[in-house]
This record gives structure tokens, C-alpha cells and sequence, in this order.
């Protein structure tokens, strides 16, 4: 956590020696000691102390958010001293609501702030760590508020109108009397909450915390007054300049500057603390010095200590891997087989400077081997879990933390556990993958995929109830490419022209162990794009056309990929197989288990020319511009040979549309986020239910029209198993009576979606019927 950061200003440039001299005001401007955000919820067990945002008001699904904040007053203020004035600045950066009302009220209590962080936009907060404030907690978990939402004087100590992003102010007379009372007595500065408007809902508004990565956008406390006589500027080592009588200062450890000596300009030299560089090295510097060199200060004080800062690696310096094909015990690859897929636990190296890194793969690969079927030819796995530990004992225990507040690590424990799932598979239920259908380490279970079904990209990915997150971030995952006699008449690149592409975003200790957080977080975001299980590699290409099916392997993040040269290229597949032409775009949105298939021509480039595969997805999405993205994905390096040059057909595979009226009924998926009562945080629910919640029973060969009605603030992809879809469209909604209720016209899918589908991404405020 970061000390607080003070400046005190005179009001006058010139320091006055003589004790008898009448008194100056002075001018201190503080960001807070501490600052946290209390989410309405049952458990409270919700915080976000170590965040980089607050809240107040009110969500969309009607849970209040409250800010704490409390400034060390008597660190600048010394006491005896008259306050004149106070202003409060923030700086607001994300909203969905118009002006709303804004209450500072002065806390009656003490309030903790713990090591909780909630990830991205944090609107759903994290869970509690100990000493949080929360919704129902002091500190959490050992000391209640009296009331839920925190103890505070009903009347405001001051209000303003917040509207759009930008810098607002809090200021009054009664703010000056809070804080002067808290530098006669100290004892009872417990500073205080901020309040939005709480009688509606989506009224709610974020503002940057003390955390927040640019000084300049925190918090700041400006507080004018008359310090007593006796007072004077006072060094402390590693900490601001403060204001303190000699014998106090000297109590401190100080070096008293003088009586009536002022803290500006100040005559101490900065604090100093861990600033880490671009480089990921980590080294001691002042705050400005830190933010000279383009790095991250982690606060006074703050020692550099291992892993405290990121792992940085260069881009492009290793060659794309191609997955292997699995090879069969029985059969031929592209036909009716038999094969055996043992996952195990080996180290393979992810980045050329990175040390070997400990994953999880099948037959000794991650990504595991692509699995090449034919339609109507059925293909035969058998799925051995063989982890073993470092001794080479099977595991007992995950080889990453594991949450067991989640439902099936509730019951389950912390096993290596696995199943796998063919994600868009057309297979009988009982080899589907179901979640605690799990194996342990030493046990198998063999599947049988009929591949009834058109060509496809398909993938395998481990779905082990509550664990899945974890076993895919380790490496339980590969293509499953399934063809047909059709679709190779067709003439579309292949052999070494046809390459699948995994895009996954991984963190990494300095070890070059994975990194990952030990409690549930609602998403995950790596700062490292991994294609084909190596950190943003390069490809060498010949001059002609490229089939690459592409697919978004990441546990949360979405990418919106294109071109650096914003060069147009072919799309010619979605997941469940080709559209009926090839259409050419300069972008493709892929959200989590999305895969499209692509073709791009190098052929009029000439040798040498380097093209980047770049990604401009906010994270979450669709987020704020630029939050949260990583733009570099794969860079293509053009070689001198020729490669593919065969036109592409001018129409590929039919789609005959299903009509609507056939439908035999429409269902309504609802989805929205919830206070987890388990866990705490929030909790991802269609209709208010959970996922064993069997509630519906659609009937085989019948056409249902489903809407998936996402009432988040963020993307979320909908995946159906089993089944092929077609996208319909899309239509906004408002809510009304906590009802949602279509507005606007719908419109049709793009394009790019005009095929069978597996996958489709709900967008916030949207109803998607497919």
C-alpha cells in the first residue's frame, strides 16, 4: 500500500525567521491515508481496498456502492491550528448515468483498507481480504459497522452534481469544521463516505482511488490554514515534508528546518520507494524520478521485492510453433481412428527469455496435437489424466491454487481433476464432458465422436467443474479440425498454407512459473499474448495466400484483431464451418471460445515486409478505449518464395437459413450479475440461475429461437452445447420495473456471422436471438 502523498504550500514565498512574527496561512494538499469502496451485499464479503477506482451509487441490478476516504490531516496540519478552508477534488471516469448527486458524510468509526483488487473496471469489487472495509464490515472479518453501509452523520457535509468524466470538487464551511476538529483530536479523524444517488438504479459513478496509476487523477484533499506559532518545516526520512513543532519533530526522528520554516518549497528530500521500470527491472526512486523513466511507483517506503513488478519480454524474437497432429494407435489421421490422449505435466520454454515454464499438456505438447477428422467417420479418444508431480508422483493437489469456496472444489477439493469437452461437437451427451464427470490423476474414460457433422474448426478443452479456468490457463487445450471431400475440392489453401492459430494471454513470475490469482476472480487479464503457446511470436511466410483458423483460447479477454497495415483479408469460416462466400473485412472481433477462418494474401508485398496481427480489444470489452489492451499478437515476416497463388472460389458452402417460423417456442436467457453468497463478489446467472438449476427441455430436431438478454456492462459469450445455431439479431432494451423491454430496431448480424454457429457474443444492453 502507498503512503500518502503531501505538499504544503505558502502562502507567502518568503519563510519567516522570527518566532513573534504574526502567522501566515498555509496551503496542504493530501491524497488519502486510505480510501476504499463498500458493495451493498448480503455476506459482505465484497471489497476493492488495493484498487485503482471507487464507487457510489447505484448498479443497473440495484446494489449500492458507497467510498470511503480518510486523509492523515494531522501529518499537515498541526494542531492549534485554524482551518479556513477545504476542497475535495476528484476525478470521475466512468458512468452510464446523467448528473447525479454526490454527499460527502463524516464517518463515525474506524475503517480498514485490506490487500483486496478487483480487476478490470472493478464494479463488482473482490473478495474481502483481511482488514477490508466492506458493506457489512469495519474490518472484515472480525468488527461489524453498526448499520450495514457503514456509521456516518445523516447530514451531508457537502454535495455537488457529478455528470460526465472530468475533475469535480466538495466544498463548505462544514467540511472546514470536519477537519478541524480532526486536528484538535486527531482520535477521531475517521473521514469520510461518499455517497451517489441510491434511490434509483444505474445512477452509479467510478472515480480514480489513491491507487490510481497517475498522480495527477487521485484524490487531493487542499486544506488552507493558520498554523500556531512554534511550528516550523520538519525532515522525516522517507516521508513529505510535515509541519511540527522542534521537540516533536526531533521525538520523530526528524531534522527540524527552523521555526516558521514552510514545507515550500520543501527543504527535505523526496521519499523514496520501488518504482518499476518499463523494463520490468525494479529499482529505488523518488515519485517524480520514477515517472521520468516511464515506470510505476509503488508508493514511500516501498521496498523492491521479488515478483512486485512485471515480467517484460521482448516481442517477435521466437518462431510460430504449428501444433502436431495427434497420431493415431489404430487408423490413419483425417479418417476413422483410434487415439489415446494422456495429459501430462512437463516444462516447456514459452518465450526465448523466459526460464522453462512448468504447463500441462496432451501427449507431451501445449498446445496439444490437433485431432484431423472427416465428417460421418467416427473418431475414438481415450482421455487419461497422468499428472504427476515434480517427483513423479501422481498429484494429489492442483499445481496452481485453488479456490475451494467454488462450487465443486467445495465438495471436490483441490484435486488435479479433468474432463475434456469437444467445444462444438455434435456428440451424444455422455461424451460431452460433463463438469463432474472428472477424472483423478490415474484414472481414463474413453469418448467417441461420431463427427456427424460439417466441416469445422473445433478445440478440446479441459471443463472440470470450478477448475476449468485453471486447467486451460495450464494447457488442457487443442484443435479439432474435422473435413469433408467438399471442402477439399474446393481448392482453399493447405499443407503448409493451412495454419491454426490459439491467441491466449498468460502473466508470468520472473521464475517463468505461471502467474495467477490464488482467489476467484470474475475475469483474468495475462499482460503476455501467447499464440501457439509462444509469447508473440513471428511467422516467416511466402508470397500468396494463408488459411490461418484462428481461435480466442483466453479464459477472459476479447480481441478485436486486424492488420497493421489495415490491409483487407477473406473471411471465409465461423466456427461450425464456411460461409456461403468468402467476404472480405479489415477487422474480427473473437470473444472467449469464438474461431473464425480467415485468408490472407502476402503476395503483393515484396520481401521483407513485416506485417502485425494487432488486437485493440479493451479489457474488459467493449470497456473504455484503450484500457486494459494488448495491441501486438503475431507478427508476419514476408519471405522471397512463392507460396499459394490459386484464386479463391467466389462462393464456398451453402447455408440454407432456418425460418422463424418454425420455431416452435422462444426462450429467454437473462443474464446478470449477483451477489454470490457463497463466495462473495459477483456471480454470473441466466434467469437467477445457477448452472445444475435444469429448468428447460428442448426436444431434438426441433427449432427453438433463444434470446440471451445481457443486463451486465460488459461482452459475455454464450456457448451451446451440442447443438449448431444461426444468429438471428440484435436489439437494444431499457429496463423498466426491473423488466427489460426491447427499444429500437433490431438489425441483423454482420457478415461474418452469417454461418452456423457455436459461440455468440451477448453484447451489454443488447438482446441477441439466435
Amino acid at each position: 500500500m502507498s503512503r500518502q502523498f503531501i505538499t504544503a504550500v505558502a502562502a507567502t514565498s518568503i519563510a519567516l525567521a522570527l518566532a513573534g512574527a504574526p502567522a501566515r496561512a498555509d496551503t496542504a494538499t493530501l491524497t488519502p491515508l486510505k480510501d476504499n469502496t463498500l458493495f451493498q451485499d448480503d455476506t459482505g464479503s465484497i471489497s476493492n481496498g488495493a484498487g485503482i477506482y471507487l464507487f457510489c451509487g447505484t448498479t443497473g441490478g440495484g446494489q449500492i456502492r458507497r467510498s470511503l476516504l480518510a486523509f492523515d490531516i494531522g501529518m499537515a496540519v498541526p494542531p492549534g491550528s485554524t482551518v479556513t478552508s477545504v476542497t475535495l477534488r476528484m476525478t470521475m471516469s466512468r458512468t452510464r448515468a446523467g448528473t447525479q448527486t454526490s454527499t460527502l458524510h463524516r464517518v463515525l468509526v474506524s475503517w480498514g483498507e485490506g490487500a483486496s483488487d478487483a480487476s478490470a473496471q472493478e464494479g463488482s469489487g473482490a473478495q474481502a481480504a483481511p482488514g477490508d472495509a466492506t458493506w457489512l464490515h469495519r474490518f472484515y472479518n472480525t468488527t461489524l459497522w453498526t448499520a450495514p453501509g457503514g456509521d456516518f452523520v445523516a447530514a451531508p457535509s457537502a454535495s455537488v452534481g457529478v455528470g460526465g468524466n472530468g475533475n469535480y470538487t466538495w466544498t463548505s464551511a462544514a467540511m472546514a469544521a470536519d477537519v478541524q476538529a480532526w486536528a484538535n483530536n486527531p482520535g477521531a479523524n475517521f473521514g469520510w463516505v461518499l455517497r451517489g444517488n441510491e434511490s434509483s438504479t444505474t445512477t452509479a459513478k467510478r472515480f480514480n482511488s489513491r491507487e490510481f496509476t497517475d498522480p495527477a487523477q487521485r484524490p487531493t484533499l487542499t486544506i488552507t490554514f493558520t498554523p500556531p506559532p512554534g511550528t516550523g518545516a520538519c525532515c522525516i526520512t522517507n516521508l513529505p515534508c510535515r509541519r511540527l513543532n522542534q521537540s516533536d519533530c526531533e521525538a520523530a526522528g526528524g531534522v527540524f528546518q527552523g521555526l516558521s520554516t514552510t514545507c515550500f518549497p520543501t527543504p527535505c528530500p523526496p521519499p523514496t520507494g520501488a518504482c518499476c521500470l518499463p523494463s520490468g527491472a525494479c529499482q529505488v526512486a523518488s515519485q517524480a524520478q520514477c515517472a521520468g523513466l516511464g515506470g510505476t511507483y509503488h508508493g514511500d517506503g516501498a521496498p523492491c521485492t521479488p515478483g512486485l513488478c512485471p515480467v517484460v519480454l521482448a516481442h517477435f524474437v521466437d518462431p510460430l510453433p504449428i501444433p502436431p497432429v495427434m497420431q493415431p494407435t489404430t487408423g490413419t489421421p483425417g479418417g476413422e481412428a483410434t487415439y489415446t490422449g494422456t495429459i501430462t505435466e512437463f516444462e516447456q520454454r514459452l518465450h526465448r527469455d523466459l526460464p522453462l515454464t512448468t504447463v500441462w499438456g496432451i501427449n507431451g505438447t501445449y498446445p496439444g496435437p490437433t485431432i484431423e477428422a472427416a465428417s460421418n467417420l467416427p473418431v475414438t479418444v481415450t482421455w487419461v489424466n497422468d499428472l504427476r508431480d515434480s517427483g513423479g508422483q501422481l498429484r494429489t493437489h492442483h499445481y496452481l491454487p485453488v479456490d475451494l469456496c467454488l462450487h465443486g472444489p467445495d465438495y471436490l477439493g483441490d484435486g488435479a481433476r479433468t474432463v475434456m469437452h469437444l467445444h462444438g461437437g455434435h456428440v451424444p451427451p455422455e461424451f460431452d464432458g460433463y463438469p463432474e464427470s472428472t477424472v483423478d490423476p490415474g484414472g481414463q474414460y474413453t469418448y467417441v465422436y461420431p463427427n456427424l457433422q460439417a466441416p469445422a474448426t473445433l478445440w478440446y478443452h479441459d471443463h472440470a467443474l470450478g477448475i476449468t479456468r485453471l486447467n486451460v490457463y495450464m494447457g488442457i487445450a487443442g484443435f479439432y479440425l474435422i473435413r469433408d471431400p467438399y471442402e477439399q475440392a474446393l481448392g482453399l489453401p493447405s499443407g503448409e498454407f493451412e495454419i491454426p492459430l490459439a491467441i491466449q494471454d498468460r502473466s508470468f513470475n520472473a521464475d517463468g512459473t505461471l502467474m495467477y490469482h490464488a482467489q476467484w476472480h470474475e475475469h483474468f487479464f495475462g499482460d503476455n499474448i501467447l499464440v501457439n503457446g509462444k509469447v508473440w511470436p513471428f511467422l516467416q511466410v511466402k508470397r500468396g495466400k494463408y488459411r490461418f483458423r484462428l481461435l480466442n483460447g483466453s479464459g477472459s479477454r476479447t480481441y478485436r484483431l486486424s492488420l497493421d497495415n489495415s490491409a483487407t483479408f477473406q473471411e471465409i469460416g465461423t466456427e461450425q464451418g464456411l460461409l456461403p462466400a468468402p467476404t472480405p473485412t479489415q477487422t474480427i472481433t473473437l470473444s472467449p471460445g469464438e474461431r473464425v477462418d480467415i485468408v490472407i494474401d502476402f503476395a503483393p508485398y515484396p520481401p521483407g515486409t513485416q506485417i502485425v496481427l494487432t488486437n485493440d480489444a479493451p479489457a474488459p470489452f467493449p470497456g473504455d478505449p484503450g484500457v486494459g489492451v494488448i495491441p501486438d499478437v503475431l507478427k508476419f515476416i514476408v519471405g522471397t518464395q512463392t507460396g499459394f497463388t490459386a484464386p479463391l472460389p467466389a462462393s464456398l458452402r451453402p447455408v440454407t437459413p432456418l425460418l422463424e417460423a418454425l420455431a416452435v417456442r422462444t426462450r429467454d436467457m437473462e443474464l446478470r450479475e449477483w451477489p454470490d453468497p457463497m463466495c462473495g463478489g459477483m456471480a454470473w446467472l441466466i434467469n437467477g440461475l445457477r448452472w445444475d438449476d435444469v429448468v428447460d427441455f428442448p426436444r431434438l430436431d426441433t427449432i427453438e429461437i433463444w434470446r440471451f438478454i445481457n443486463r451486465s456492462g460488459e461482452a459475455h459469450p454464450m456457448h451451446i452445447h451440442l447443438v449448431q445455431f444461426q444468429v438471428l439479431d440484435r436489439q437494444a432494451f431499457t429496463v423498466i420495473n426491473d423488466r427489460p423491454v426491447p427499444s429500437g430496431a433490431r438489425f441483423p448480424p454482420a457478415p461474418q456471422e452469417a454461418g452456423w454457429k457455436d459461440t455468440v457474443q451477448a453484447y451489454p444492453g443488447e438482446l441477441t436471438r439466435v
